[in-house]
């Protein structure tokens, strides 16, 4: 198809100067306005316009020049380069300033035309871009329109256009198509026009296979340049009617945004009946609901019950994953997310929906975009299918009403540029585009969540086409700075700060950078963050913007994420005094505040208010938030319930007034009377109140912070619980406390319950003997023990994550007894999916000086005579295919091994565990991974032995206890040598994903139990059998139980029906799954009949209703111990430290089943208690 370009002599309507902006943009604007000009629907706004306003005589218009202000500082157009617009009066029908075209409403035209006469190129000429860049538009689209011969009005006078671009349509069934003059590209039928794509660069487009190829294989031929053919005007009468001016005032100049002036959003329909107070009107508040926030204790634990359902137009839930091995959508964590037995957080949250509230579920996040996995999903027009297939019926399934993008970033992954290929960016708009069509027919939402930095922009998104099938665009105005700058910076700038280094580092430029690259303005939507950034000054005396910073600012109280708080704990700490408040004089940044060395930066009211009207101000779609967890939910601060978030509404969406003044302020004072009096205390440390047994003081920042425990609960030392488990008040057994959700709350201890357990008597069924003391035991220092050689070890696994759990579950570094474990192991390290090296699961709670720094402070018990190592791996980690890519590739080995020994050496460790779960069996699914795995597991060992031994380092593995997953991933004989031993896992052989009740660790084979080899007396000998040397096998125990919901309470034995994971403990948090202090705690507590095995073959088990558990006691725990003497293999190892009753609250000793088994394998002095907890 010949194109022709147009060569209509025109006057000049004004004197624009195009190269005050870069021509990438201008391109882009053109290649918008020419778009649009030629849609139906603009079209029929022309119609409008044509049928609305009367006709008069005189088509010409006065050129009018609105100036912005002489001083724009901080905003989008700065110095010499980039100049202020103008916003002209353009004719025929148009204002223009530098970014849109809308409509002009003083346009009168003398002679109305038929539609069909719009001129695309008549209108570009109007604009005065020059002729190279119409030539760019039709090389960017040059097969979409057909050109026809109609004549044309400019400034009255007829004109006979050669070139009127009309689409060509198409059907959605036609695919894709040669570009014409373009081999570099292609065009695909979208919505029944054909959109032009573009090839990764060096690409063509090969028609024959459907795909982008070398050009070497592509036949691909350009045409030579179209002719230009000139008409000229004929002569117009002279006018006898005077010159129509605008009387349009021009918009106000308060703000920078206002000089875009964009069309005016659509409304939001919304069919929800809020109740008194409500909040109304067309703006979108785009509420995220994260589900980890369910996991807080106390008074930050965040419920879908604590939604305000009068705040928000729509709700992203955050967040579902990307299967790395599949490329479709997961459930994150199935247990809060989705298991009825769980909190059920989709459910309860979808429920919204009922309110007029859009429920959408969030995909991706900053964690889940690390690695490539979303980069070869998109890319890969199969899998971008198979995706889509799997989200029609996960948001089906889940009733979600659409799907949020969050993939951070396109091109940019996880903010590096240099790590995604060129064609993330093609990609991803593609993938938009195909979910967009599939969406459709369902009249589901697709939204996306995307970057606000220019860099990210330019390279990773193709805005318009983004901006064409989104519903909206969430631009994370946001996180602009932070810790890793090693300097202070505001979290959210509103404009350019006189002290900023970057001018494109705020919310204002990042919003028009996307509307000036093509977005909508009514899909554009502003984040706004309900939490600060916080920083470690390196000397509190320097303290304003841009000081230098050490690293990050000390953890919340509640979020325990160092360098970050949330708004709440802002407001409170502020209040409890001794901060200075900081509000910017230039009004371009919300407030920071510092004490000390602690710094932070936060949007206070005041700013949250200034954004949210410079949001109604440049009509945008809305706002966002992150999240609804960080904003003052409870009210902790005296202003009001989210002060943030309704400050938001009452600008956007009319919601009420509230006469509190909701102000963070500088605070010398003494603190509140509920606080007690500014005193210096030891961070993270607690102590009762003086006179209110439910209330205790918290040490944050130095000072008391005063806090409530939950209804119906007491303090106790460290933790909020039952008031007859405590010392305070008159301590009444007659107190029956309240159940909290979804854990079932220990029952009161049976009075008349004198049952103990009858020693010795075969399957009896007893009750617990209730104990008589209700105080806790301080846990006192642990005795320094020195124990003989036995040549036993005794391994323990020490868990990070341990340090998160509050109260009595929290489990750090000085709770490890020295004396109990031979060996350490620190679990975990990952593998990075992309370099395929080890790196730092945790980097605050392992390595951070301003976090726990578990790592220092466990290999510092090396110092006492424990070997330390780091283990690599872990059930979440072994996920996906990384480890089997490593193994079976010798180069990427090596590069492994390498960077092993620099790990190992840089912390401090005597070795390395590996923990793959497992070679060929990924996460025991057996069909998962190839039979090179197991091979090339023990090349992977071979290359790491051969690495260590010089340097004196141990190595050793932790391996499947399944006869079915040892065969097909172990070459056990070959791998026994280079280990200094290997831990089986002799533990989860049953568990609730039997759907039948069954015991965690049975010890030797039992009449009830159909399969003969899930047992750990034959694993431990199926393991020597197969040609691992005896004295290297190490025995695994269990510090924890595994738990089902029986189907029918009566049915309660070996093998009865299951219909899902019990529940949660009140520490560990996870379905299926108690420590074994929850366990004995669980049965102190009464009504629970524990069952001993008649046959002596495993442990107990335990019920109570339709809960049901089974675990391991100190008497089978002796057993066990006694089997690793007896055989004479290489020792014991534990999961894990943080299990074990570490802190006596069973009222036995502490480390009951630890201490059983250093009392076997290494002559433990202290006499045996005889704990007698069945």
């Amino acid at each position: 198809m010949n194109v022709v370009s147009n060569g209509v002599n025109i006057r000049h309507i004004h004197n624009f100067k195009g190269d005050h902006f870069p021509n990438k943009v201008t391109f882009m604007d053109v290649e918008n306005v020419a778009m649009t000009a030629n849609s139906l629907h603009v079209l029929a706004l022309l119609a409008a316009f044509v049928v609305i306003f009367p006709v008069v005589e005189n088509l010409a218009v006065k050129r009018q020049v609105v100036q912005p202000p002489a001083e724009r500082t901080g905003s989008f157009y700065r110095g010499a380069v980039e100049s202020p617009p103008e916003i002209v009066q353009t004719g025929p029908g148009f204002q223009r300033s530098s970014v849109e075209y809308r409509p002009n409403p003083d346009f009168r035209p003398r002679n109305p035309l038929p539609l069909k006469n719009f001129n695309t190129d008549l209108f570009l000429s109007q604009f005065h871009y020059p002729s190279l860049q119409v030539d760019h538009f039709r090389k960017q689209y040059p097969a979409v329109y057909a050109p026809v011969v109609v004549p044309t009005y400019v400034d009255d006078n007829l004109v006979i256009q050669k070139d009127v671009m009309v689409k060509e349509s198409c059907t959605n069934g036609q695919g894709m198509r040669p570009n014409p003059g373009d081999c570099s590209g292609y065009q695909m039928c979208n919505h029944g026009e054909w959109v032009s794509m573009s090839c990764a660069d060096g690409l063509y487009w090969n028609a024959e296979l459907g795909i982008c190829d070398w050009p070497a294989n592509v036949r691909c031929a350009l045409p030579e340049s179209p002719e230009e053919v000139v008409a000229q005007p004929e002569p117009s009468p002279p006018s006898t009617e005077a010159p129509i001016v605008s009387t349009t005032s021009p918009a106000p100049a308060a703000s920078p945004s206002t000089t875009l002036a964009p069309a005016k959003p659509e409304t939001v329909a919304t069919t929800s009946k809020p109740s008194s107070p409500s909040a109304s009107g067309p703006a979108k508040v785009i509420c995220y609901y994260t589900n980890w926030s369910w996991y807080r204790q106390g008074e930050a634990k965040y419920a879908p019950a604590d939604i305000d359902l009068n705040l928000c137009t729509h709700i992203l839930y955050g967040f579902a994953t990307l299967d790395p091995n599949k490329g479709i959508m997961q459930v994150f964590d199935s247990w809060s997310d989705t298991d009825e037995y769980g909190p059920s957080l989709y459910a309860k949250v979808v429920a919204l929906k009922k309110h007029g509230i859009k429920v959408l579920i969030a995909l991706g996040g900053w964690n889940d975009s690390a690695g490539g996995k979303y980069s070869v999903m998109v890319n890969n027009p199969a899998s971008r299918r198979r995706f889509i297939e799997n989200a029609m019926i996960f948001i089906n399934q889940y009733g979600f009403d659409g799907l949020d993008l969050d993939w951070e970033y396109p091109k940019c992954w996880q903010v590096d540029c240099n790590a995604g290929p060129a064609s993330d960016k093609p990609a991803f708009a593609a993938f938009v585009k195909e979910l967009r069509e599939a969406f459709n027919p369902k009249g589901w939402l697709l939204t996306a969540a995307v970057s606000p930095s220019k860099a990210v922009i330019d390279a990773g998104y193709d805005i318009p086409s983004l901006s064409r099938d989104l519903d909206w665009i969430g631009v994370m105005t946001y996180d602009y700075h932070g810790h890793w700058d090693k300097k202070t910076g505001h979290v959210a700038p509103l404009g350019f700060h006189s002290e900023a280094d970057v001018a494109y580092f705020n919310t204002e430029y990042t919003l028009n950078y996307w509307i000036r690259g093509g977005a909508d303005p009514a899909k554009v939507i502003m984040g706004i963050p309900l939490y600060g950034q916080s920083f470690t000054l390196e000397n509190p005396s320097n303290n304003g913007l841009n000081a230098p910073a050490k690293g990050t600012g000390q953890a919340g109280e509640f979020t325990r994420q160092a360098g970050f708080l949330a708004y709440y704990e802002i407001c409170k700490t502020i209040a409890n005094g001794g901060w200075n408040v900081v509000q910017d004089e230039e009004g371009k940044l919300g407030p920071y505040a510092y004490r000390g060395d602690q710094w932070v930066s936060f949007d206070d009211v005041a700013m949250v208010r200034k954004k949210s009207e410079i949001a109604k101000s440049m009509k945008i779609g809305g706002a966002m938030i992150w999240a609804l967890d960080l904003d003052d939910f409870r009210n902790k601060c005296g202003c009001e319930t989210y002060p943030l978030l309704k400050t938001i509404n009452r600008v956007l969406r009319n919601y009420p007034e509230s006469s509190a003044k909701c102000v963070v302020k500088s605070v010398q004072g003494v603190l509140p009377t509920t606080a007690l009096a500014k005193t210096s205390c030891q961070e993270n440390s607690y102590k009762p109140h003086e006179s209110d047994c439910t209330s205790y003081y918290h040490c944050v920042f130095g000072q008391w912070s005063a806090h409530t425990c939950p209804n119906g609960l007491f303090w106790n030392k460290e933790y909020c619980d039952w008031p007859y488990n405590t010392q305070c008040g008159d301590g009444s057994q007659t107190y029956v406390p309240p159940v909290p959700s979804p854990t079932a709350a220990p029952s009161k201890p049976a009075e008349t319950s004198t049952v103990t357990p009858s020693v010795g008597s075969e399957g009896a069924y007893v009750e617990w003997k209730p104990t008589t003391t209700t105080a806790k035991p301080t846990p006192s220092p642990f005795p320094e023990v020195t124990l003989p050689d036995t040549g036993f070890k005794v391994i323990c696994y020490f868990t990070n994550w341990a340090g998160y759990r509050t109260g009595e579950g929290k489990y750090k570094a000085e709770d490890i007894d020295p004396a109990m474990c031979t060996h350490i192991i620190y679990g975990f390290a990952t593998l990075n999916p992309s370099e395929l090296t080890m790196q730092v699961f945790d980097s605050w709670a392992d390595t951070d000086e301003y976090g726990p720094n578990l790592y220092a402070k466990v290999t510092a018990l090396k110092k006492k005579g424990i070997k330390v190592l780091i283990a690599l791996g872990g059930w979440n980690d072994s996920l996906g295919s990384k480890y089997s890519q490593l193994v079976n590739n010798p180069a990427a080995r090596k590069k492994f091994v390498d960077n092993a020994v620099k790990f190992v050496e840089k912390y401090g460790f005597d070795g390395l565990d590996l923990d793959w779960e497992y070679p060929k069996c990924w996460q025991v699914d057996c069909k998962a991974g190839p039979d090179s795995d197991k091979p090339a597991f023990t090349a992977w060992v071979r290359e790491l032995s051969e690495a260590f031994k010089p340097r004196g380092w141990l190595l050793s593995s932790a391996v499947s206890p399944s006869k079915t997953v040892i065969d097909l991933g172990y070459e056990v004989a070959a791998l026994s040598p280079y280990f200094d031993w290997i831990g089986v896992m002799t533990y989860d052989y049953f568990g609730n994903w039997d759907k039948n009740t069954g015991h965690v660790a049975p010890l030797y084979a039992h009449s009830q139990v159909e399969s003969k080899v899930f047992n750990t007396n034959f694993t431990l000998n199926y393991w020597i059998e197969l040609g691992a040397d005896p004295s290297k096998i190490i025995m695994g125990l269990p510090m924890y139980g595994q738990s089902f919901t029986l189907e029918d309470p009566t049915s309660n034995g070996l093998n009865a029906k299951a219909k899902g994971p019990g529940e949660a403990g009140e520490f560990t948090r996870q379905g299926g799954f108690l420590a074994f202090y929850e366990i004995c705690h669980r049965m102190k507590q009464g009504g629970w009949t524990v069952v001993q095995d008649s046959e002596g073959a495993m442990g107990p088990y335990a019920y109570k209703g339709n809960q049901w558990t089974s675990f391991d006691d100190v008497a089978i725990i002796r057993r066990k111990s006694e089997l690793v003497k007896t055989m004479n293999i290489g020792g014991a190892m534990i999961w894990a430290l943080d299990l074990d009753d570490f802190s006596n609250r069973c009222g036995c000793e502490r480390y009951p089943l630890l201490r059983t088994i250093n009392r076997v394998l290494r002559d433990y002095p202290a006499p045996d208690p005889n704990c007698s907890y069945a």
